[in-house]
């Protein structure tokens, strides 16, 4: 996962879906222009990738796209259009925003501390605290906090980021990586750029940095 830093202002349909009383749903139906507005701009913010997973959404994507609600909008009302609670994810899978949504469950009491245990895409510096092993798998990073160590892997489960299919796209990109040895990190970048997985990119770029001094 990365942080991802939210433009800003929000779109200002989101206030106008408010104000006219809105649900989610009417808004979507209402205003589906408004709706693909926020889609647009999330992605932009999260450079065309998943908030949760790092999966590739831009052009060519074959993952179904939507806005996920980080904080359940069943059960949090007041945040249905707050945009720092709007994130661009990947959809019906068995991971990401389906998977931490399937683990949350009301009352507010309830999920206030389910979300309490791990990290929101907002978190800052939030690639610091994993790394990966060769073979795709996500791990907490070395020399966390006690605490951070523990959020990181609750991250790591309520997201099921440890899939079968994400390890083995995480293996891929690693050996793409490898293949590319001759090459600058600006130009592996450039060429791994509608894979997703940026912060994966970077992680691995850093690494063979650190190998190389």
């Amino acid at each position: 996962m990365k942080t991802i830093v939210k433009s800003t202002p929000a779109p200002a349909c989101l206030s106008r879906a408010q104000q006219a009383g809105w649900n989610w749903d009417q808004f979507h139906k209402q205003d589906y222009e408004g709706y693909l507005d926020v889609r647009c701009l999330a992605l932009h913010d999260q450079k065309n990738e998943c908030a949760y997973t790092g999966l590739w959404l831009g052009e060519g994507t074959k993952q179904i796209v939507h806005i996920d609600h980080f904080r359940k909008k069943g059960i949090y009302q007041d945040q249905e259009f707050v945009w720092d609670n709007l994130f661009a994810a990947a959809k019906e899978r068995n991971d990401g925003a389906d998977f931490k949504d399937g683990h949350i469950s009301g009352p507010q009491e309830t999920a206030d501390a389910a979300y309490s245990v791990f990290w929101s895409p907002l978190q800052a510096n939030l690639e610091n605290n994993f790394r990966y092993r060769p073979d795709g798998t996500i791990l907490p990073a070395y020399n966390l906090t006690k605490a951070d160590e523990v959020k990181a892997q609750k991250t790591i489960e309520i997201f099921n980021l440890n899939s079968p299919d994400l390890k083995n796209r995480r293996y891929g990109i690693i050996q793409l990586i490898g293949t590319l040895s001759d090459l600058s990190d600006d130009d592996i970048r450039t060429c791994l750029a509608t894979q997703g997985f940026s912060f994966l990119v970077n992680f691995e770029l850093a690494h063979r940095k650190r190998d190389s001094e």
